[in-house]
């Protein structure tokens, strides 16, 4: 029977590569453990949920509705510049009870539905009857 030893390179490798793989899940899982690297910024929660495409934005793109501050909550939403087309908004947010996201071309509106959560809206802009670009946002209520 042979027994292996490892050399004490090969274990410090190993202790290395266990800590650079947890430093990794850390951050991956949104967790801003102590094994995060100096030099690379966290992303904020609100940049996460900055979803755009094509040059379409809206603006906030992050909704907090409360009992105290139900809205209306006033949303802009821009396309690229010199474009004509047609903006549409899709969501969920009302067959949940939510929210109610109004408002036509580049203003919208969302207020506090009855329910608790959180959903997307999202306002697709077309062009020549092309889905061009899209903006997305997160409305959550916690009345």
């Amino acid at each position: 029977m042979f027994l292996h030893r490892r050399s004490p390179a090969l274990t410090v490798l190993g202790l290395a590569g266990s800590i650079a793989s947890a430093a990794v899940l850390a951050a991956c899982s949104g967790s801003q453990s102590a094994l995060t690297p100096q030099g690379i910024s966290q992303v904020s929660s609100a940049a996460r949920t900055c979803v755009t495409k094509g040059g379409v934005t809206a603006t906030p793109c992050s909704i907090q509705l409360t009992a105290s501050a139900p809205g209306p909550v006033s949303v802009s939403v821009q396309t690229p510049k010199g474009s004509k087309g047609v903006i549409k908004e899709h969501d969920l947010c009302s067959a949940l009870g939510i929210a109610a996201v109004s408002g036509s071309g580049t203003s919208w509106a969302v207020t506090a539905g009855s329910t608790a959560g959180k959903c997307r809206a999202t306002f697709a802009y077309f062009n020549n009857g092309q889905k061009v670009g899209y903006a997305r946002i997160v409305i959550s209520n916690s009345i």
